[in-house]
C-alpha cells in the first residue's frame, strides 16, 4: 500500500478490449465494452494548455499532435482549454502530498525497523510523511474536494480529456545514475497521471506513436465514475489510430 486516497487497481493488456474485460471483472460490471462503442463524429474532446502540455519531447509531441489530427479528421471536436488548477497543485502537495502522509503511516515501523530493505529513492519520499503533520494532513484533506468540484467543472462540457500520458519517452538507464536527474525525471513521468489520480478520475492510456517508434502513450481521461464511458470511446479512438 502507498496512499489510501490515490491507490487504485487497474489492468495492463494488448488492448483497450482486453483492458475492458478485465476491469469488468475487478469491478463486477456485467459488461466489458457498452453495447455500442461510439463513433468518433461528434464527440467533445478537451485538451488542458496547463502544465501538462510542458517539457515535451519530440518524439511525444510529434506522436501526440499526429493522434489529435486523426481524431479531428474522424469528426471528433477538439477544444483547447486553459484549467488554472492544474498549476495550482505543486503548492497543494508541497510538503509531500497525500501520497507521503499515508505512505509513511503504514510503512512506518517497518521504515524504522528495516528501512535498509527498502530502495532508498523510494525510502527517501515515504519519509516525507514523517515531518507532515495533522493539520497539514487536515489541509490536503479539505483542499482535495474543491479543487476536484473546480476541475470537474472544466472538464463538464466534454466527453473526455485527452493530453500525453507521459511528456516524454523512456529514458536511457544511464540517464538516471544521477540522484538529482533521477528525481527531476521521476517527477516529470508521474505528473499527468497524477493528476487524473488526485482528481479521483479515470483514465486509459492507449498507443499512439508510429509503427518503429518509441513508445507514446496518449491519454484519454474523465471524472470520477466514468469508467465504462473512457473505455468506450478509448476503443474507438484505439480503431481509429490503428
Amino acid at each position: 500500500p502507498l496512499s489510501y486516497a490515490l491507490d487504485s487497481i487497474g489492468p495492463l493488456a494488448a488492448s483497450v478490449a482486453c483492458c475492458a474485460a478485465m476491469d469488468a471483472v475487478l469491478s463486477g460490471e456485467p459488461e466489458a465494452l457498452p453495447p455500442a462503442v461510439p463513433d468518433l463524429a461528434g464527440l467533445r474532446f478537451a485538451i488542458p494548455t496547463t502544465v501538462v502540455l510542458d517539457g515535451l519531447d519530440a518524439a511525444v509531441a510529434s506522436a501526440f499532435h499526429r493522434a489529435v489530427e486523426v481524431l479531428s479528421k474522424a469528426g471528433a471536436k477538439i477544444t483547447e482549454i486553459t484549467v488554472p488548477e492544474f498549476a495550482a497543485l505543486g503548492g497543494i502537495n508541497a510538503k509531500g502530498g497525500l501520497a507521503a502522509a499515508e505512505a509513511w503511516h503504514w510503512h512506518r515501523t517497518l521504515l524504522e525497523s528495516r528501512g535498509e530493505r527498502y530502495d532508498p529513492r523510494v525510502k527517501v519520499r515515504m519519509m516525507r510523511g514523517r515531518d507532515m503533520s495533522a493539520a497539514d494532513y487536515i489541509d490536503l484533506l479539505k483542499a482535495r474536494p474543491e479543487w476536484i468540484r473546480s476541475v470537474e467543472a472544466h472538464f463538464a462540457p466534454f466527453d473526455a480529456v485527452l493530453m500525453p500520458t507521459v511528456p516524454t519517452i523512456a529514458p536511457r538507464i544511464e540517464e538516471l545514475a544521477d540522484e538529482g536527474e533521477y528525481g527531476r525525471i521521476n517527477m516529470l513521468m508521474l505528473r499527468n497521471p497524477s493528476i487524473i489520480n488526485f482528481l479521483d478520475g479515470c483514465a486509459l492510456s492507449v498507443p499512439c506513436h508510429s509503427p518503429g517508434e518509441a513508445p507514446v502513450g496518449l491519454m484519454i481521461a474523465g471524472v470520477g465514475g466514468r469508467d465504462r464511458a473512457i473505455l468506450g470511446i478509448g476503443e474507438a479512438i484505439s480503431r481509429a489510430l490503428a
